[in-house]
């Protein structure tokens, strides 16, 4: 876990853009906390004018009584709605900036975030400091105006009574806090296994087949159920200890509106207190316990937060490349690697060791090998997507000069076919959001995807999740078309056609070797042996 002063600092961070809007909430608050003190002035000296302890004009008084009334309940809906307000702008503001951040940071190596994982800190952890900021600190702030204000009114009405008011919700507040360190770990515990919840929910909705093909349903709700129980244990024990701060809290609570009410009873006895001071008192003293409940509330929830800006953190440092910088080429180039070596982090033997290859301009090449040769990290490495440990990996142009790597000149198919959710057509318009009807056929005639429009719905046919209702080896080919409607000069496929049978991998070869031999670079990952006889160079990295 990180020291707490770290993670002040990162809330601190998330707060520093919203500054203003929290001002607003807290100056509104100190606005309810005055005419709530105006009300309890008002309620004595009302009560003490009906029952004849003081001179004063009523009607006067009641129309005021009215107007304060009327305040604490505008600023009370407009304090909801600003409060509402800033919460929604706040979550939309940082869970946009961290998908961005996670969408353009460089994770080199393998994957360390499950997807479901990322999305559970997205909503959840950003929920829950959202609230943090925008809710409770606000909040806290308010309520020790009110307890400042409170026990100023009380002082002048009873100085030794606020002394042990303070002291015994004191006892409250120090027995609450004694689980402090606990509640944090627990907190962060449970929220790494509802990641994993969620990671197991989607990881077998996802390959649902596999699961009952190979793995059965019940060895799945097994899986769950074990996790379930865990997270199970994990809320009962902080349930428990809850329970316990709560029942501090709730003895220093009752104890000292115990109190208040027998020094009310004793003082009409003796003649000391009035009935107007009676009723001051009572709410005096519930706005007194209040605050002090609120600060004990606060305590859960900021234990919550740190947890949750630990694991925001996380995706927050990932560092960030800049994916647009670079030149978009007119021409195909060659893609040059000189001296590269590059290791996965959490791998000891690297996949590279002095690499060096020359990718000619406008070339067709077949890279073959056994599985774990490095196919796909070459690709990757390739595109920029990943940054070797030693050595350069740049573009060469037809004159000879050498440019750096730039994403917006690739073209990339991978492993999987990777269609998002969706019909055909929204998965082609994401390569290229102006392509008109011509240009849709034209991708789609080069991939051997002419199938797509003798679908029923032609190419508003839905896409599922993966791709799911078409077959495996049509997302492939609409997976293809989508890039080749991209305006990329270096065309990556990293085997593409895996699914599809030798017939339509010849057709498609044929069609792409005729469009664009010659007019981009062409790298062809692929165990296929026929695939050799449409290119110009076979790399094989056994």
């Amino acid at each position: 876990m990180k020291k707490i002063r770290s993670s002040l600092k990162g809330i601190h961070t998330l707060y520093k853009p919203f500054r203003w809007r929290i001002l607003v909430s807290i100056l509104t608050g100190i606005l309810r906390v005055t005419a709530s003190m105006a009300f309890v002035w008002l309620s004595k000296r009302l009560i003490d004018i009906v029952t004849g302890e003081t001179d004063g004009i009523l009607d006067s008084c009641v129309w005021l009584f009215a107007g304060i009334v009327l305040l604490r309940i505008a600023t009370n809906v407009f304090a909801s709605y600003w409060e509402n307000h800033t919460v929604i702008i706040a979550q939309n503001a940082l869970r946009r900036e961290t998908f961005s951040h996670l969408m353009r940071s460089r994770w080199n190596g393998r994957e360390q975030y499950h997807s479901a994982d990322a999305v559970n800190r997205i909503y959840e952890d950003i929920r829950v400091l959202v609230d943090l900021v925008c809710i409770r600190i606000p909040d806290i702030t308010i309520t020790l105006c009110q307890l400042a204000a409170a026990s100023v009114f009380l002082v002048l009405m009873a100085p030794g009574l606020l002394g042990l008011l303070i002291a015994l919700m004191a006892v409250g507040l120090i027995g609450s806090r004694m689980f402090f360190r606990t509640q944090r770990r627990i907190t962060s515990e449970i929220r790494t296994l509802d990641s994993d919840s969620q990671r197991h929910i989607q990881d077998n909705l996802q390959n649902r087949a596999i699961v009952l093909s190979q793995i059965g349903i019940d060895n799945a709700l097994d899986r769950f159920r074990t996790i379930q129980d865990s997270l199970k244990r994990l809320y009962m024990r902080r349930l428990n200890y809850n329970s316990l701060a709560h029942g501090f809290m709730g003895f220093g609570m009752m104890a000292g509106y115990t109190a208040a009410f027998l020094w009310g009873i004793f003082g009409i006895h003796g003649g000391t207190v009035t009935y107007g001071m009676m009723t001051a008192f009572l709410q005096l003293v519930g706005q007194v316990q209040m605050p002090l409940s609120n600060l004990a509330r606060h305590i859960p929830a900021f234990i919550q937060s740190l947890s949750s800006e630990e694991r925001l953190a996380e995706l927050i440092d990932l560092p960030e490349a800049d994916w647009s910088k670079g030149k978009k080429l007119e021409e195909a180039p060659g893609i040059v690697f000189e001296n590269v070596t590059f290791a996965y982090s959490d791998v000891e033997k690297p996949v590279f060791v002095d690499f060096r290859h020359d990718f000619p301009a406008g070339s067709l090449t077949v890279i073959t090998g056994q599985t774990g040769r490095g196919k796909s990290t070459l690709v990757r490495l390739a595109m920029g997507l990943l940054a070797p440990q030693a050595g350069r990996i740049c573009f060469k142009l037809s004159v000879g000069k050498e440019v750096p790597l730039a994403m917006s000149n690739f073209m990339y198919v991978p492993q999987d076919n990777n269609l998002l959710s969706g019909t055909i057509k929204e998965n082609l318009l994401l390569a290229a959001p102006e392509a008109t009807d011509e240009m849709l056929h034209e991708a789609l005639h080069t991939a051997a995807a002419d199938f797509a429009f003798t679908l029923p719905n032609g190419l508003d046919t839905p896409c599922g999740e993966s791709g799911s209702g078409i077959s495996r080896g049509q997302a492939q080919r609409i997976a293809i078309a989508r890039a080749l409607l991209h305006s990329g000069t270096v065309l990556i496929l990293d085997e593409a056609t895996s699914a599809l049978d030798e017939e339509t991998e010849n057709i498609f070869l044929e069609r792409l070797s005729k469009k664009y031999r010659g007019k981009k670079t062409i790298l062809f990952v692929s165990h296929r042996s026929n695939i050799a006889s449409y290119a110009d160079r076979t790399l094989n990295l056994d």
